[in-house]
């Protein structure tokens, strides 16, 4: 991952002119160095009573100062003028997007599950805040409630899982009950893993439980959609792996189920991406449909699934806050993030328009990007599971082609649009922070050894 360093070099140069640009670039290279230090723990390594590391959780720690860096810089503009807002009321943006990416490091380095669950609904505090305070709309109150309301019913059962396995085991120590081998659900109780998982489920969210995440999109800030697409819906699938980890599943019928169920939700939501108008609830439904092949890649229980959803994991952690920094660009030349609205940006800004390919076909899943990598992992897995799988995974990547598309030709081609205001020009923010993923993505390939764990 050496190769990494040049770049994040010349995107802190590019960004000094910002003030929080500079510092934030400065701590994700920290944590670049801090992650090299320490890659050789391929096992889990406990660090402390309270904290244990294995390469996954360095990738994802690695994630969160990326997406917590380039959210800054690319929110750069909210931020100065938020200024005077943080002096008077005392706590502004920029320490809600701090908030939010502290516990979530927290949250991938921890190694005992109860305050794993406690940080697990620890980030919701602070990312209902930001919506609700530096929303742009009056309907960002029910997008609150509404990730409040899926997010905490549904993870009351894992509360009850937690402190049940807590009472068989003696200890809420993940390494300790993985060394144990204590077998929690038997295959007769198998229909109490779908409760017990349904925190997670919801978290990803698979379909039919994904109805808060478009609103949260649509209504949250850009630093509060990039954190929450590249980092906070990382919580699910992080603690479905942890999960099957420390204990002994055994029930086929239930984990073929649930696949199934989340892999068709996945089509149907990459269907209903194609027909939306609004940029940001487009992106939001494609990443329900990612987070989909990335739940069947987990629960083929093959290692090469699980090593595709972890390598999914990070390169859509990247991806899809470049698209929602695309789309915030967007909404300042035109004023609205309907895509009728906001055509012929290829006319006017011709490198913009170069991002805005960029972005879409990483997010399409074009070779040699980290994506194309974990999506063909995540589908051999699955295949591997049953060869059926292989009709509604080969739609989905269909699907995620046309969309990519679709969204690429709705903003850059046609006749420049009445509402697009050329004279303001594109702020190069929004470049440097595109560029920035794209590069880490299509460069990350040098490195996939370090990602496929």
């Amino acid at each position: 991952m050496g190769w990494v360093f040049p770049f994040v070099v010349m995107y802190l140069i590019c960004c000094f002119e910002f003030s929080w640009g500079a510092w934030c670039v400065v701590s994700s290279l920290f944590s670049l160095v801090f992650v090299l230090m320490g890659s050789g723990y391929y096992s889990y390594y406990l660090l402390s009573e309270w904290f244990g590391l294995d390469q996954l959780s360095y990738i994802l720690v690695v994630m969160c100062f990326l997406v917590f860096a380039t959210s800054l810089v690319s929110s750069c503009k909210e931020l100065k003028f938020n200024v005077s807002l943080t002096e008077r009321n005392g706590v502004g943006m920029v320490e809600m997007v701090i908030l939010i990416s502290l516990g979530s490091v927290i949250f991938f380095s921890l190694s005992s599950w109860m305050d794993f669950y406690f940080f697990f609904e620890f980030s919701l505090v602070p990312t209902f805040w930001l919506i609700l305070k530096w929303g742009y709309r009056p309907e960002r109150l029910q997008a609150g409630l509404y990730m409040l309301m899926y997010t905490v019913s549904a993870s009351l059962p894992l509360l009850a899982g937690l402190v049940l396995f807590w009472l068989k085991v003696g200890s809420d120590n993940m390494l300790l009950s993985k060394s144990l081998g204590v077998v929690f659900i038997s295959h007769s109780s198998s229909w109490v893993w779908v409760f017990i998982s349904l925190g997670f489920l919801v978290k990803l969210p698979i379909y039919f439980f994904h109805g808060w995440l478009p609103k949260a999109h649509v209504e949250a800030p850009l630093s509060g959609s990039m954190l929450l697409a590249g980092v906070l819906l990382k919580f699910g699938a992080y603690g479905i792996i942890r999960f099957l980890w420390m204990t002994q599943v055994s029930m086929l019928e239930v984990i073929l189920g649930v696949m199934v169920f989340s892999v068709w939700g996945g089509l149907i939501s990459s269907c209903v991406s194609v027909s939306q108008t609004d940029l940001k609830s487009l992106i939001a439904y494609s990443s329900v449909g990612h987070m989909a092949v990335c739940l069947g890649g987990i629960l083929s229980m093959y290692s090469l699934g699980k090593m595709g959803a972890v390598c999914l994991l990070f390169a859509h952690g990247l991806s899809s806050p470049a698209l929602f920094s695309m789309a915030a660009s967007v909404y300042e030349v035109v004023g609205t993030r309907n895509v009728v609205l906001s055509k012929g940006i290829l006319r006017l800004f011709p490198v913009f328009s170069l991002c805005w390919f960029l972005c879409c076909i990483i997010n399409m899943s074009f070779p040699p990007a980290l994506n194309f990598f974990g999506e063909v992992y995540c589908v051999a897995g699955m295949v591997w599971f049953n060869w059926l799988f292989s009709v509604p995974s080969g739609l989905m990547v269909f699907l995620t082609g046309c969309y990519s598309l679709v969204l690429y030709n709705w903003v850059n081609h046609g006749a420049v649009s009445e509402c697009v205001h050329a004279v303001w020009g594109i702020s190069s923010r929004f470049i440097y922070s595109g560029l920035f993923m794209v590069f880490l993505l299509l460069a990350g390939f040098l490195g996939l050894d370090f990602f496929f764990v």
